[in-house]
């Protein structure tokens, strides 16, 4: 209001009291104290009052959102006094088989990813999935070559060394392409060599022995394998004979393995051809606390590709026209995913089939195309029996 206007109203009531006798004396001094000219305030007591009604508002909120105002002075205060959280330390590459996943759920493959971080040292492969992720197991092998579940087909990918990894309680969603080629530096084919009773394998063809890194993620579930493609130190050595030199072809039966221990598991069944043999491998594991071993072994060489199956003692003739009768003590297929026939068609060797799984002895044949040679080799991390046929 204006200063003219703000005199004129205070003379007006000053002499309003003046004449009303009947207010109080009091009263009538209340009254010219309040229309008497009081100095304007300074800025200090008005910032005074701002920050205290400012006060006033936080607490209303706080008695009305009691969590929304502590939830955001704790983030408030965390930013203003922490340090940031420094990076994880990234895990080593081990060249060693490994496991994990959660037992028990059913879960859906959504995506398969493949890239390459060439300046990082590895090739990364990334499954996807809808929920956790499943029990699985990741086993290195010395060969591409891989058998299809359940038709027992042989596949060979691109490369020289490999990786089998079998999810357990899992399938497939609609779209997901069940093979690649990206022919990355350690990476060079994925396939899907499994999808059967909620089992579901693939098979990972590599340029050469390399260490692996296995990672889980969140939000999406996803597991992780980082393939190094540079040479990295490793607690476990790689999978490789017990001797390393691999032996001369004997043409005499042969036999090795121990009958001590437990029963081994049969878990998969390969067979591959190298320059001058043709090879097929039998590979175990031990049960659940029992420790690792290959179990006793006999591989007998014939002139005939007829067999006697165990133990109903019928004869079955697989192709070819002489054949070897491998037979395990102490060891079953039983529950196991590998198969149980596969026909190979190799220079040599041209089809292997299980002849009996009867009271802890386990036994096959192999068709041969002509009477040849053979090595054996004893293989570790994971358990294995190579047997290698040699080849015009």
């Amino acid at each position: 209001m204006s200063d003219r206007f703000e005199n004129d109203l205070r003379d007006h009531l000053h002499r309003e009291a003046e004449e009303t006798r009947d207010f109080p004396r009091r009263l009538r001094g209340r009254i010219r104290e309040g229309i008497t000219p009081q100095r304007r305030t300074s800025l200090m007591p008005q910032l005074a009052l701002a920050g205290a009604l400012v006060l006033v508002a936080i607490a209303v909120l706080a008695v009305r959102s009691p969590q929304v105002v502590i939830n955001d002075v704790r983030s408030t205060v965390t930013q203003l006094f922490s340090s940031p959280t420094p990076t994880p330390t990234p895990q080593p590459f081990l060249c060693q088989d490994r496991s994990g996943g959660s037992t028990g759920i059913s879960q859906q493959l959504t995506a398969v990813r493949v890239a390459s971080h060439e300046n990082e040292g590895y090739d990364r492969i990334v499954f996807e999935f809808s929920g956790g992720i499943p029990s699985y197991d990741l086993t290195r092998q010395a060969s591409t070559g891989f058998v299809r579940d359940p038709s027992g087909q042989p596949l060979v990918l691109a490369g020289t060394q490999g990786l089998k990894l079998v999810f357990r309680d899992a399938n497939v969603a609609s779209g997901v392409a069940p093979d690649a080629r990206p022919e990355l530096a350690s990476v060079k084919e994925i396939a899907q060599v499994g999808n059967f009773e909620r089992v579901l394998t693939y098979g990972v063809g590599l340029s050469s022995t390399q260490c692996v890194r296995v990672l889980t993620l969140t939000a999406p579930p996803r597991l992780v394998i980082d393939v190094a493609t540079t040479a990295q130190a490793s607690t476990t050595a790689a999978p490789t004979p017990l001797a390393t030199d691999l032996g001369p072809f004997s043409c005499q039966d042969q036999s090795g393995g121990s009958n001590s221990g437990g029963t081994m598991q049969m878990t998969a069944l390969r067979v591959d051809h190298h320059l001058g043999f043709d090879r097929i491998v039998f590979e175990f594991s031990p049960a659940s606390g029992a420790t690792a071993h290959l179990p006793a072994y006999t591989v007998s060489r014939q002139a005939s590709s007829t067999f006697v199956k165990d133990p109903s003692g019928l004869e079955v003739t697989l192709q070819g026209s002489s054949g070897l009768r491998i037979v395990f003590h102490g060891a079953t297929a039983v529950g196991s995913a590998a198969g149980s026939h596969v026909a190979s068609n190799l220079p040599v060797l041209k089809e292997v089939q299980q002849l009996g799984d009867f009271e802890a002895v386990l036994s096959w044949g192999a068709g041969l195309s002509g009477g040849s040679c053979i090595r054996t080799l004893e293989l570790s991390n994971p358990t294995r029996l190579a047997i290698d046929i040699q080849t015009p």
